[in-house]
């Protein structure tokens, strides 16, 4: 019997986009690709409402995908693999590059002017092959904008403040060149989730194909 994964995507991103390329880190796996937009509208209580996550063999997410499941930790079931890539537990803590202030502005901003918005977000995201950056730009690009904007002002009100407790078995992926997430911000991770493996790719930034593949 196949191991079911389940990715939960990243802020303005849809990992559907790349489900061939991605699904080859288990090659025997059967696969689900939820969207960002998907997961912003029912971040309340995901493993209720997103299809499939409760019965996941092993759960991939990135960035704010993995905030919302940090935050619903308390409804992990027992031994469900976590893959974190790029994670943070307070995307507006002093370690990175963002304050609530500059995100809330980045959140009205993006309403108004969202591809000079989303380009400046792609320009800290490290190196990728350029195909994957337009790819990436071309799919946010048509996401709507209230749903992009209430991503962010999410990340301005959300942050984890637990320590989990529960040894299930997850592993933390980033990238030293990604100065979206800085890996200062993603090592916080350690003072919550004490028994995480932490992976640094020294030649990575933020994109999911070059911290998992």
């Amino acid at each position: 019997m196949s191991e079911n994964w389940l990715w939960l995507s990243d802020w303005a991103s849809d990992f559907n986009i790349w489900s061939d390329e991605l699904s080859e880190t288990s090659s025997d796996a059967d696969h689900t690709f939820v969207s960002y937009e998907e997961i912003i509208k029912k971040n309340a209580a995901i493993y209720e409402s997103i299809t499939g996550l409760k019965n996941a063999d092993t759960v991939v997410a990135s960035g704010f995908g993995a905030l919302v499941l940090l935050l619903s930790a308390e409804q992990r079931p027992k031994n469900q693999k976590w893959i974190l890539l790029s994670p943070f537990v307070d995307f507006c803590d002093e370690a990175g590059e963002w304050s609530c202030l500059s995100v809330q502005g980045l959140a009205r901003q993006i309403k108004k002017a969202p591809k000079p918005s989303l380009e400046s977000f792609l320009d800290l995201m490290g190196p990728c092959d350029e195909e994957v950056q337009e790819q990436w730009l071309s799919t946010a690009l048509k996401m709507d904008l209230d749903l992009l904007s209430k991503g962010l002002e999410f990340l301005t009100q959300n942050k984890l403040t637990n320590v989990l407790n529960e040894e299930a078995p997850t592993s933390i992926y980033y990238g030293r060149e990604n100065q979206f997430i800085p890996p200062a911000l993603v090592k916080k991770c350690l003072e919550y989730i004490p028994f995480a493996v932490f992976k640094e790719r020294p030649k990575s930034g933020h994109w999911v194909q070059t911290l998992i593949l």
